[in-house]
């Protein structure tokens, strides 16, 4: 199991929920991470399954601190590698929600 990373931003759009098959669905956002204002970052960030609905909480503008993992896997029919960003928590910047529990993985 990897470590989560934690990293907090700007919600710069949020998109609606992708139902890919009967059995798999998710929902991105966009999420601008300025660390450096200089060279901002606009990070698209994913949740899958029961997290989509996470996101219904919060809107664009909203300042956020999310928890992630980094997933990567190899295609097996043209050998291409694919990275996803899946974020697991998500809370308001800086507070503590009251539905921590109900955000963990």
């Amino acid at each position: 199991m990897s470590t989560p990373i934690e990293i907090s931003g700007v919600i710069e759009e949020i998109f609606p929920e992708q139902v890919i098959s009967d059995r798999f669905k998710k929902r991105e956002f966009i999420l601008l991470h300025a660390p450096n204002p200089d060279y901002p970052e606009h990070i698209k960030v994913e949740l899958v399954q029961d997290k989509c609905d996470l996101l219904d909480k919060y809107k664009k503008g909203q300042e956020v601190d999310l928890s992630l993992n980094l997933k990567g896997r190899m295609s097996e029919s043209n050998g291409n590698y694919y990275n996803t960003i899946q974020c697991w928590r998500i809370m308001p910047s800086g507070g503590d929600s009251d539905d921590e529990e109900e955000n963990l993985f």
